[in-house]
Order: structure tokens, then C-alpha cells, then sequence
């Protein structure tokens, strides 16, 4: 017997992913398919629910098509609390479908709760500001400068208590792994790209892959999907950055023993539950 608690599509561009509850509902996390080199003849069109939207940060390659999504689906957003009046300007999104939060504030709503908590992102473009390292839409500056500034991570907790963590900052602070020891996450969304030392998202060195697969196991979830493939495929290449992440995978097998580092399959769906077989 097999119990589905989620299914989950990933599209391999920043931290978009598509989530459908339990109940059928359907999650959007950083939304974006207009211009993106990675949609492989995909389009946004394909996309048949979106009730709620989550922002991890404002940066173009993160939240571009909101404004499409909020108007079809008369989708809920949640995004920081900073950026939100921006948000709402660039992608016309009504007043009664923002959610402004702040970090450490949480909501239980109908279809889930969400507990939201302080991150810290790359700047767009490099380690310092400069107008070269504003995203390339027009009339998207703003935003975009918030997103270099304001950043969250949550954890998304269904109502059978399937808990989903995304990570989408940078390790800064701890606290995120004590948070992770108390809620204990069962899956775990977390960006890939990680540097060498202090060096920014363009010039810094990938690290090797026992160091990603022990901050991979170090937040305790038993499954793991990389995110923000593109930024790696545009460096290495997809071959390598394949064989990259099969490494992680060996590797956090060995660290967690019964976790398992999914490399996912860019608009594949991806069914995680638990089964029971009775043993001969």
C-alpha cells in the first residue's frame, strides 16, 4: 500500500517548483518561465493551478511571472514584507492577494501552515552594488533591488504533517539547522550553487562534492532536490554538472544513511509518500 503526501514538479531555474497538496491544491514557489533558456520548448501556459504563490526573494529570475499567475488563478502571494508594495506595483497584483510577512511570523491557513524565517541571498550580479547588477527587465529595478536585500526561507507544513523546507539563502547564521532539529523536514529544498570561501555567484569556485553533500545532510531531511541548476549549467555544462550532482548523491548517502539527494528532471513530476509491503 502507498500513501502519496506530495507531488512536486521541478523546473530547474531558480527556486520554481510546483507543489500539489495533498487535497489537490497547488503551490507555486518563485514562478518564472518568460524568457528563461531552460524552459526546453515549456511554457508557462502549461501550468494548470496555481492557488498559492511563495516568494523567496524579488530578483527577476524568481518572481518574472506572478502577475500572470495571480490574475489567472487568482493565486495568493506571500513574499517579504520590504518588497511586497513593489511586488505589487510591477506585477499589478490586487491588494487582497498579497500576503506581506516578516521572518519568524507563521500562518496556518486552510490548506497548510507556513513558518517563515531570515535568509540572506546573493546580490544580484556580484558581491557589490553597481547598476550593471540590476536585472535586465525594465521597470523591474526596484524589485530587483530588494531581492539582493531581502530574503526568506520556510517550511511548509501540510495537514497529515508532511513538513517541506526551503533554503534559499546562503549559510550566514545556524540557525536554520537548530530550527531543522526541532521540525525535522522531510524534504528539503535547497539551492546547489554554493562557492569557495567569500566568492560571489559569478567568479566563485563550486565547492566539491563532500562539502555540498554535508550541508545537504546537515538540515536532516529524508529526501533532498537541488535547486538553480541554470547558474551551473551556464558555468559547466549539463553533462558535468550531472556528474556533479551524482557525486553529492554517493556522497549523502554515506553521510545520512536512508536519505536520499534527488538530481530531478526539469517539468517531470515527482511523487514522494511512504509505502508499506508486507515481507515474505
Amino acid at each position: 500500500m502507498r500513501v502519496t503526501n506530495i507531488r512536486i514538479r521541478p523546473f530547474n531555474v531558480g527556486c520554481n517548483f510546483q507543489i500539489e497538496l495533498p487535497n489537490g491544491k497547488t503551490v507555486l514557489i518563485d514562478p518564472w518561465f518568460t524568457g528563461n533558456e531552460f524552459a526546453d520548448g515549456h511554457t508557462k501556459e502549461e501550468i494548470e493551478a496555481a492557488d498559492y504563490i511563495i516568494l523567496t526573494h524579488a530578483h527577476f529570475d524568481h518572481d518574472l511571472d506572478i502577475g500572470y499567475f495571480v490574475q489567472k488563478f487568482n493565486a495568493k502571494v506571500f513574499c517579504g514584507a520590504l518588497s511586497a508594495l513593489d511586488e505589487v506595483k510591477f506585477h499589478k497584483i490586487p491588494y487582497d492577494n498579497i500576503f506581506p510577512v516578516f521572518p519568524n511570523s507563521s500562518y496556518t491557513l486552510e490548506d497548510f501552515r507556513i513558518e517563515f524565517y531570515q535568509a540572506k541571498h546573493n546580490p544580484s550580479g556580484g558581491r557589490t552594488w553597481s547598476p550593471e547588477s540590476i536585472g535586465v527587465v525594465p521597470g523591474h529595478e526596484a524589485c530587483d533591488t530588494w531581492g539582493s536585500i531581502e530574503s526568506l526561507d520556510f517550511i511548509l507544513t501540510t495537514n497529515n504533517n508532511f513538513r517541506i523546507l526551503c533554503a534559499s539563502g546562503r549559510v550566514v547564521w545556524n540557525d536554520l539547522f537548530d530550527i531543522c532539529k526541532e521540525k525535522a523536514p522531510d524534504l528539503l529544498l535547497r539551492q546547489a550553487g554554493v562557492r569557495e570561501g567569500t566568492g560571489d555567484m559569478r567568479t566563485g569556485k563550486q565547492v566539491d562534492a563532500k562539502t555540498l553533500a554535508k550541508l545537504m545532510a546537515s538540515y536532516g531531511a529524508q529526501t533532498i532536490f537541488p535547486f538553480h541548476h541554470d547558474v551551473m549549467i551556464k558555468r559547466e555544462g549539463l553533462e558535468a554538472v550531472n556528474a556533479y550532482m551524482d557525486e553529492v548523491a554517493k556522497e549523502v548517502q554515506k553521510l545520512s544513511p536512508g536519505a536520499q539527494f534527488v538530481n530531478p528532471v526539469a517539468w517531470k513530476w515527482y511523487s514522494l509518500g511512504s509505502d508499506v509491503i508486507e515481507e515474505e
